[in-house]
C-alpha cells in the first residue's frame, strides 16, 4: 500500500511552482548557459514529486535554418548552440562536412583545432563550477571559479585572435596560426590556472557546506545514463569512462595523453569533481598541442582549394565573391560526433550535391539531459533544483529544435 504523502496527511493541496524562464535566481545560476530554461515543479512538502523541465524560449529553429545555407555559411548557426563551449560544436559540424567531402586538413590545423578545443572546454567547466556555487550560496567559490574561467577565456581569444564566437573555424582548417605571444601567455597562465583549481578545490570541493549540498542529489546510476541517453562529465561520474575524445578518436586525440576521470556514485558531488579533474586534463592536452605546435613550425593551416577556407558572414564585405562560394560538397551522407564540455554532440549531415545542405541533424547533450533531469530530481528537495540544473549545464542553444 502506498504511503500517505505528507501534504495528504496535513489536508494540504498538491503544491505547484512554476520557476523560469524569467526568475531572478534562474537568470544569476543559468547565465552562462543561456538561461531561458524553466521547470514546472510538483512538491510534496519541500520534496519534488514531479518535474517538468520546459527548454524555454530560444527557438530558432536551428536545423531548419542551416539547411537553407551553404555549408560554410553555417558555421556562424553551429557556433550558437554554445558560447566559449561554441567552438566545438564548430569542430564536430567542420569534421562532418570535411568527411563528407573526403578531405584532410592541414597538420597544423588539427593541432590548432584541439588546442582551441580544450581551451573552450575548460573556460566552460570554470563557468558551469561559478553556477554551482552561486546556486548553493557560496561566493568564494564562485569568485574562483570566475577567475579561472576568465584566465582560460583570455587564452582562447588568444589563440583565435578574437571573441568566442567570432568565426576563426573554417571548413578546411582554421582563420590564423597562433600570434607570436602565446608561448609566453601560456607561461604565464598555466601556472595561475593550475592554481585556480588548487583553490577550488580548498574553498569549495573540500567545503563540508558544499560536500552536505552535493553529496547523494540528483544520482543516476550507470544504467540510468544509458537509458536516457546521459553522456559528458554526469555519464563519468556514475563510473563509466565513457569519452568520444578516448573511444572514437578524432583529429588527433589518439596521440595525445589524457586521464578520463570517473565518480562511484553519480551525484552532484560526483560530477564536480569530475569536472574539476577535466579541467586539469585539458590543459595536459593544451600543453601537448602547444609542443607539438612549436615543433611543426609556421606553415599553411587550411586547405588552399577552391572554396575552402571562405569567411563568416561578418567578413563578407571584405571578400572577393569568389571566395564566399564556398566548397563543392558531392552527393552523400555522414555522421560524426565529438566529445563537448556538455556530452556527446553529434551530427548527421546529408548532402545531395547541389550546394545545399539536403539535411542537418543535431545531437546536443543539453536537449538529452533536459529529459533526464526529470526523472533524476524525483523525490530530492525543491532547493536541490538550481545546482542540479547548474552542474548539468543546461545550455539553452543545444535545446533549441
Amino acid at each position: 500500500m502506498q504511503a500517505e504523502s505528507l501534504s495528504a496527511a496535513l489536508g494540504f493541496a498538491e503544491t505547484i511552482l512554476e520557476l523560469g524562464p524569467s526568475h531572478p535566481a534562474l537568470r544569476r545560476v543559468l547565465a552562462a548557459s543561456g538561461g531561458t530554461v524553466g521547470f514546472l515543479v510538483s512538491l510534496d512538502d519541500d520534496r519534488i514529486v514531479d518535474l517538468e523541465v520546459e527548454i524555454g524560449i530560444g527557438h530558432r529553429g536551428f536545423e531548419k535554418e542551416v539547411e537553407s545555407l551553404p555549408w560554410h555559411r553555417a558555421l556562424p548557426y553551429v557556433g550558437r548552440l554554445g558560447y566559449r563551449g561554441g567552438l566545438l560544436a564548430e569542430v564536430g559540424y567542420c569534421l562532418g562536412v570535411e568527411s563528407l567531402a573526403g578531405v584532410e586538413i592541414p597538420d597544423r590545423a588539427i593541432w590548432l583545432r584541439m588546442l582551441a578545443s580544450e581551451l573552450a572546454r575548460a573556460s566552460d567547466h570554470f563557468a558551469r563550477l561559478a553556477a554551482v556555487c552561486a546556486a548553493i550560496g557560496l561566493p568564494a567559490g564562485e569568485a574562483v571559479a570566475q577567475q579561472g574561467q576568465v584566465e582560460s577565456a583570455g587564452l582562447l581569444e588568444a589563440v583565435t585572435g578574437r571573441g568566442p564566437l567570432g568565426g576563426w573555424l573554417r571548413l578546411g582548417g582554421v582563420e590564423s596560426a597562433l600570434a607570436e605571444g602565446f608561448e609566453e601567455r601560456w607561461r604565464h597562465s598555466r601556472p595561475a590556472l593550475d592554481e585556480a583549481i588548487a583553490r577550488f578545490e580548498a574553498v569549495a570541493v573540500d567545503n563540508p557546506s558544499c560536500q552536505k549540498r552535493l553529496r547523494e542529489v540528483a544520482s543516476f546510476s550507470a544504467e540510468d545514463c544509458v537509458t536516457w541517453s546521459v553522456t559528458g562529465p554526469a555519464l563519468r561520474a556514475a563510473g563509466t569512462p565513457g569519452d568520444v575524445r578516448r573511444d572514437s578518436p578524432y583529429l588527433a586525440y589518439a596521440e595525445v595523453d589524457f586521464d578520463v576521470p570517473i565518480g562511484e556514485n553519480g551525484d552532484n558531488l560526483d560530477r564536480m569533481l569530475v569536472v574539476v579533474e577535466e579541467i586539469r586534463q585539458s590543459l595536459r592536452i593544451v600543453e601537448q598541442c602547444q609542443s607539438r605546435l612549436a615543433s611543426l613550425g609556421p606553415g599553411t593551416v587550411r586547405l588552399q582549394e577552391p572554396g575552402w577556407g571562405a569567411p563568416f558572414e561578418s567578413d563578407l564585405a571584405a571578400r572577393s565573391t569568389s571566395v564566399l562560394e564556398g566548397p563543392e560538397i558531392p552527393a552523400g551522407e555522414v555522421a560524426v560526433s565529438i566529445e563537448s564540455s556538455t556530452g556527446e554532440l553529434g551530427f548527421l549531415l546529408v548532402s545531395d550535391g547541389e550546394g545545399l545542405p539536403r539535411r542537418i541533424r543535431c545531437r546536443s547533450a543539453s536537449f538529452l539531459h533536459a529529459q533526464a533531469m526529470a526523472k533524476m530530481m524525483l523525490g530530492a528537495r525543491f532547493d536541490d533544483l538550481l545546482p542540479t540544473a547548474a552542474m548539468l549545464h543546461l545550455v539553452s542553444g543545444e535545446c533549441d529544435r
